[in-house]
């Protein structure tokens, strides 16, 4: 195959893969794809080489913080600089969702907006305001900028990403959904799933989230991934439980049409007080050093680390009266410290009466490349043979 990227055979879209936070994905601009539709959503199962575990015949890397996409274009919003939408690529389906927000993807938007000569880079850092589509958020986000490029050097970590970067914030102001922080009314409330009543908090902060305590599903709280993914009847009353808040939201009728309907949202918090455990790699996390203990579930697989719209989400619900992660750590403001698989990450909150003004995270993100990523002409996609 040569440099040259026309060809007769196949097709080709230019694209740009990025780390951000513990999540990888690839990053278009809007008149590089298909309209939005079955076309633009066959062609990114394509690339990224859905349906398959592993996603061997594509981009994807088998998981859920691997088989992502944002769309990202200047905004001619008031106030805003740069707006972007968020694709969900399914692994093991032909399908992309569209109703959710990445909160790690989100901390390359800068990033690329910078690569992409989409906003104009000022030193040391500049700062932006960008503009989630998925959720209606706005994120005011800072990047470090050296020689007039997205800076890639420091000294900032993050658990789950080895190495250094320089640290990226991002405030997501009034991040409330837009049926308000408590979608069905109630800051707790009980599901009866299969006879069992489980208590729950269902919380719209910048994505929709269930917390569950980790003991109501008989476990101790600091399960490792692998764990959880090996014990079947877990997995199964974890998605049931899921389901059964999918369905007090309205977001289905039949909980057991979750998975295929609404698979990401809403997602599934385990939440228990702080404790002292191993992690899934050479690290341990001190319970003193922690606020909360969590585990996110993400497309109906726990999450290696920590989805960062979910920590955000359970920083804001641990700072609000009557919650159940408000019974772990109490009410106020400031910043809230997570325990999850691979370490921590703490997430800053801002709460006045009773009201999240914004929720703050930290990361960092690098350009992994930039170029042609080939698709074939097959079912959807013969629209583009040209």
């Amino acid at each position: 195959m040569t440099a040259d990227t026309d060809h007769d055979l196949i097709g080709h879209v230019e694209g740009t893969l990025i780390r951000g936070g513990t999540s990888r994905g690839l990053f278009f601009r809007e008149a590089a794809l298909p309209p939005a539709g079955e076309v633009r959503d066959a062609l990114l199962v394509e690339v990224f080489g859905s349906p398959d575990p592993i996603q061997v015949d594509g981009i994807g890397g088998g998981n859920s913080h691997t088989s992502k996409a944002m769309i990202v274009e200047p905004s001619t919003r008031e106030g805003v600089d740069v707006e972007y939408t968020f694709g969900q690529i399914a692994i093991e389906e032909s399908s992309a969702a569209w109703d959710a927000n990445c909160g790690n993807l989100t901390a390359a938007i800068g990033v690329y907006a910078l690569e992409e000569e989409l906003v104009t880079p000022e030193e040391p850092a500049t700062t932006m305001t960008l503009y989630n589509t998925n959720t209606g958020t706005s994120v005011e986000q800072t990047v470090p900028v050296r020689a007039g490029e997205p800076d890639v050097y420091g000294d900032f970590t993050i658990d789950g990403v080895p190495g250094s970067g320089a640290r990226i914030d991002s405030a997501f102001l009034d991040p409330a959904g837009p049926d308000g922080t408590f979608p069905t009314g109630d800051r707790r409330e009980t599901l009866t799933v299969d006879g069992d009543s489980f208590e729950v908090s269902i919380v719209d902060v910048t994505n929709l989230n269930v917390f569950v305590r980790a003991a109501d599903l008989g476990l101790s709280g600091t399960e490792l991934p692998a764990e959880i993914e090996a014990d079947d009847d877990l997995m199964a009353r974890i998605e049931r439980v899921r389901g059964h808040a999918a369905s007090r939201l309205g977001l289905v009728e039949d909980p057991a049409d979750a998975a295929s309907v609404t698979p990401e949202v809403p997602f599934l918090q385990i939440v228990s007080e702080p404790q002292s455990y191993d992690c899934s790699i050479d690290d341990r996390v001190e319970a003193d050093s922690i606020d909360v203990t969590g585990r996110i579930m993400s497309n109906q697989h726990p999450h290696h680390a920590y989805a960062m719209t979910g920590a955000m989400c359970l920083g804001a619900a641990a700072r609000l009266d009557g919650t159940l992660p408000n019974d772990i750590l109490g009410p106020g403001s400031g910043e809230v410290r997570i325990g999850h698989p691979k370490g921590t990450v703490a997430v800053g909150v801002d709460v006045e009466d009773d009201r999240v003004e914004s929720v703050t995270m930290r990361r960092t993100a690098r350009p992994i490349f930039h170029g042609a990523l080939y698709y074939r002409y097959v079912d959807e996609l013969e629209a583009l043979r040209p």
